[in-house]
């Protein structure tokens, strides 16, 4: 019998640990968040047997058709089909392991195979008489054995493919298959045979020998090492988990058996799949024919089942892996329905999903606008419901028509909040031209004061914004005016008149207060001078001033501005942070000075200073809300920012992490396509990159997609490339992009460049880049520009006959004319060019009418070659035969349009014109006025 301080110290344990589970499922849970593996819909089939990430980055599937690799936003599949004959014995795969040289080993339901990943060839391991069978495990030890288990043997190999032995497995004379290949810290290999336990690798002798044997835990599927507890936790089949304890010193508990995973129905399930611990909470987490459980370590060592309902879905669910990637994400397959990964998290946002207010409406909370009062208690308008008061802590909801002072105001919305600097104290801005200071008793909500414009002001126009500044003035905009109430003084004060509608107000460090007014621009507010507007003509929905004076501005058109104040500019960030046109909601400047832009499905974290900026979407299903609402935003300057909408609201702390020092992210290559043909389907003798990839000159469309393999922050990566010899600067792709396309490069050696940015939006310094060479066709070796260039020089040498001809024949022309001149002189009569220009106007004349009268025409009228008609008109005129043609219109035209009783059009086809445009746009080049005008102006 155990004594009383016994007895009370075994109580005061039970009760430390009852505390212990009471105060952690709460906070552990709701950091817990479940998504579906992305891209399903590009596996070979919906379900997934293997979970495999290699030393690169890369997530490898072993479906029951085919091995597939994941990049992020592609998924390769490896197996034998129409265009891959031949390629494996079987596409059921059993097992994915990389060795040391990086290379893929993986098992089939009829034998192993080796995937090189510097050329994607696939090569047959060579099991001898057991080639066909079903490979049921492969490891790699740290000395770069690969051992691989089929039924009755198991192999050890070199890394090149080479056997070192084959091991003969059986237990009680019958052939049996390794459960598992297991290397501890000590670098003991220890094997779990079916029926047979565990055993351990002599080395000296070269020979397994029991290890622990026990009856009654013989089938061990799984063996993890708990580095926190300093033991290890077994995955048996029919005995569930049990702690193992090698080094015990008493020989009960070396084994100790936990209580066994329990369904939804109270059944307990003793068969274990798989099973890791996590690293945030060190819990358990273990996949059954049945479901996924989780269990955590109590302070005595012992294994208790946590309520998995509020991140996973009841229900019988067919999985098969656990596997946990290098961020510490538990990437689970199934069979039945989307595989899923989960992901525990120490920080970040926080929800709330207003469930007291969902049960008192029966329908989905639509927070239009709110506003927190200290860390509980929050003011908020429910779209259709109105003003309500709501305490986070317990999910009390009371309602404004449940008391005296409110239930007949105006409440059933309020568009917006503004926070009060009186203690306690908010200000609501229903529809209308009344402003409400509101502050509560309890769960009472209390009107303090009523500001009611329509006393003070004529037609007001309608409340849109407001703002509090330090100095107890109230600055209040409408859809007209500019005004403010001096609390002090209970008096109101017309700022501007008629200013317009006032769509943001925001205050300065150095206390001065700016409005945007929609179509116009922002303006400097000052009591008792004239506001100070700098134009902008956009429609400006929103306003917030960073530290150093600068303000922000989102437009209805989803673009982001800057306007520095002090040097009267405006900047457009919309590229920049990577806008798509939506409608800006809202901007809200942090402590940091990061800008905080929401529209109706994205919110993003902007940092000005480096361009970086991270995104929340609404769309991901880890996300609350589901769609961000115009007002719905709340920031004091101080503690988290809350944004909200439909399905409740969120808090984001402002953190640092977009200043922090960019993470030298490395961008892999993960395919080449030339003619939309992947390299890695020809059959490569060695990695194309290390070298040079060679393209012929028929190849005219070359693709290079990539990926930095971050899988939990696609949102936040982008990329940008350069092929160096062809693009001056950097090419930034738009987010989700991951590719690069050329058509019909030149000839030549180019660089292709490839850098991305971090999960925090800050550029990486690590640039990844490869040789393209672009071989010469026939036409562009060395010997084809030979052949030109004997051809050119020819064609030189005939050119150059032809040219002095030419010159001669000018020549002698010229020396004609200046003869007949002379005569002319002598003689009294008009000179040949007088001659040439009279008989040239004549023929213009003839043809006015003529729409298709031209220059040709004209050459062919006056009997000469166009090119000395040019030449004539040229030296006589000083103008084009074009220019010639045109003038003598205008001037028909000047005449015709004397007579104001002459249409235009009329005038139009009297000239030959096709259409009235060309006319105008004539008249006007010769004369500075349109035909119209100059008819106006003659009948003034």
């Amino acid at each position: 019998m155990l004594s009383k301080y016994h007895q009370r110290k075994n109580c005061i344990k039970e009760i430390v640990i009852t505390l212990f589970i009471l105060l952690t499922i709460p906070l552990y849970s709701q950091n817990i968040t479940v998504r579906p593996i992305p891209s399903l819909d590009k596996l070979p089939v919906n379900a997934i047997h293997r979970i495999f990430q290699d030393s690169d980055g890369y997530m490898w599937y072993g479906t029951f058709n085919g091995l597939c690799r994941y990049d992020g936003y592609n998924i390769r599949v490896f197996r034998s089909d129409l265009f891959h004959p031949g390629l494996l014995a079987d596409n059921y795969i059993t097992y994915i392991v990389e060795d040391t040289e990086k290379n893929i080993w993986f098992g089939t339901m009829k034998g192993a195979y080796v995937l090189d990943k510097s050329t994607y060839q696939i090569r047959r391991v060579d099991l001898q008489e057991s080639s066909s069978k079903n490979v049921f495990t492969i490891h790699v030890t740290n000395d770069g054995t690969i051992w691989i288990s089929v039924s009755g043997a198991l192999f050890r190999f070199k890394s090149d493919g080479t056997l070192i032995k084959r091991y003969k497995i059986e237990y009680n004379n019958t052939p049996e298959f390794v459960y598992i290949v297991y290397e501890d810290k000590d670098e003991n290999l220890l094997i779990s045979i079916t029926k047979g336990g565990m055993y351990k690798l002599n080395k000296e002798i070269d020979t397994f020998e029991p290890y622990f044997y026990n009856s009654e835990y013989r089938d061990i599927e799984r063996i993890i090492w708990d580095e926190t507890n300093g033991y290890y936790w077994l995955g048996t089949w029919g005995k569930g988990i049990v702690r193992f304890n090698p080094k015990s010193t008493s020989s009960d508990s070396v084994y100790v058996s936990q209580p066994l995973p329990v369904d939804i129905n109270g059944e307990s399930i003793g068969d274990i799949y798989h099973m890791v611990q996590d690293d945030v909470f060190h819990y358990i987490w273990v996949t059954t024919f049945k479901d996924l459980f989780v269990f955590r370590i109590n302070p005595l060592g012992k294994l208790e089942q946590v309520d998995t309902s509020s991140f996973l879905t009841s229900g019988n669910k067919m999985l098969y892996e656990i596997c946990k990637d290098k961020e510490g994400k538990l990437w689970v397959s199934a069979f039945d329905s989307e595989s899923f990964i989960i992901e525990i998290r120490d920080y970040l946002e926080q929800k709330y999903a207003f469930k007291g207010l969902r049960n008192r409406i029966s329908a989905n909370p639509a927070i239009n606008s709110f506003c927190l009062e200290g860390d509980s208690i929050m003011w908020l308008s429910q779209e259709r419901y109105g003003l309500c008061l709501y305490n986070l802590l317990n999910d009390e909801v009371t309602h404004y028509s449940e008391f005296l002072e409110t239930r007949n105001l105006p409440f059933w919305e309020i568009s917006s909040f503004a926070y009060s600097q009186a203690l306690g104290k908010v200000w609501a801005l229903p529809h209308g031209t009344a402003v409400y200071q509101l502050y509560r008793k309890g769960m009472q909500m209390k009107v303090g004061k009523k500001i009611a414009l329509s006393q003070f002001i004529s037609n007001p126009g309608s409340v849109t914004r407001l703002l509090e500044d330090s100095n107890h003035k109230l600055w209040i905009g409408t859809t007209k005016e500019l005004v403010v109430y001096n609390m002090k003084t209970h008096s109101l004060e017309l700022v501007f008149e008629d200013l317009g509608y006032v769509s943001g107000i925001a205050r300065t460090m150095d206390g001065q207060v700016w409005v945007s007014i929609k179509g116009k621009g922002i303006g400097q507010a000052n009591v008792g001078d004239s506001i100070r507007i700098i134009p902008i003509n956009k429609d400006i929905v929103c306003l917030d001033a960073t530290s150093d004076g600068r303000l922000w501005m989102g437009t209805d058109e989803g673009e982001v501005l800057m306007c520095d104040p002090v040097l009267n500019k405006v900047e457009d960030h919309s590229y920049i942070c990577g806008m798509k046109g939506d409608v800006i909601q809202n901007i809200t400047v942090d402590t940091y000075n990061h800008i905080w832009i929401t529209t109706s499905q994205l919110l993003k974290e902007y940092n000005p200073g480096n361009s970086a900026y991270r995104i929340y979407n609404t769309r991901s299903r880890s996300f609350l809300p589901d769609r961000f609402l115009s007002n719905s935003v709340y920031y004091d300057g101080r503690g988290d920012i809350f944004l909200g909408g439909i399905s409740g609201v969120v808090s984001i702390p402002p953190s640092q992490q977009l200043e922090s020092i960019p993470q030298q992210v490395k961008t892999h290559i993960t395919d080449l396509k030339v003619m939309g043909n992947s390299i890695w389907d020809t059959e490569l003798k060695e990695n194309p990159f290390q070298n040079a990839v060679n393209i012929s000159s028929t190849d005219h469309n070359l693709e290079v997609e990539f990926s930095s393999l971050d899988y939990h922050y696609l949102d936040q990566i982008r990329y940008a490339y350069r092929m160096v010899g062809l693009d001056n600067d950097w090419i930034f792709l738009e987010d989700g992009k991951n590719s690069a396309f050329y058509n019909k490069l030149d000839k030549g050696r180019y660089v292709f460049q490839v850098k991305a940015t971090d999960r925090n939006g800050l550029w990486s310094n690590n640039i990844t880049e490869f040789v393209i060479n672009r071989l010469p066709a026939w036409y562009e070796t060395w010997w084809a520009y030979a052949f030109y260039a004997l051809i050119i020089f020819s064609l030189i040498g005939g050119i150059l006959m032809i040219y002095l001809k030419r010159v001669k024949h000018g020549y002698k022309e010229e020396m004609d004319r200046q003869i007949e001149l002379k005569i002319s002189e002598l003689e009294g009569q008009p000179s040949p060019d007088e001659q040439f220009l009279m008989k040239a106007i004549e023929i213009v004349e003839l043809y006015l009418s003529d729409p298709t009268f031209d220059i040709v025409k004209l050459s062919e009228e006056m009997h000469v070659s166009r090119s000395t008609l040019t030449r004539r008109i040229k030296s006589i005129t000083q103008k084009t035969p074009l220019s010639f043609i045109k003038d003598i219109k205008m001037k028909h035209a000047l005449r015709l349009l004397e007579n104001p009783q002459t249409p235009i059009y009329e005038v139009v086809t009297a000239l030959g014109y096709n259409d009235h445009k060309h006319f105008t746009a004539s008249f006007k080049e010769v004369y500075g006025i349109t035909p119209s005008e100059y008819q106006r102006k003659l009948n003034k």
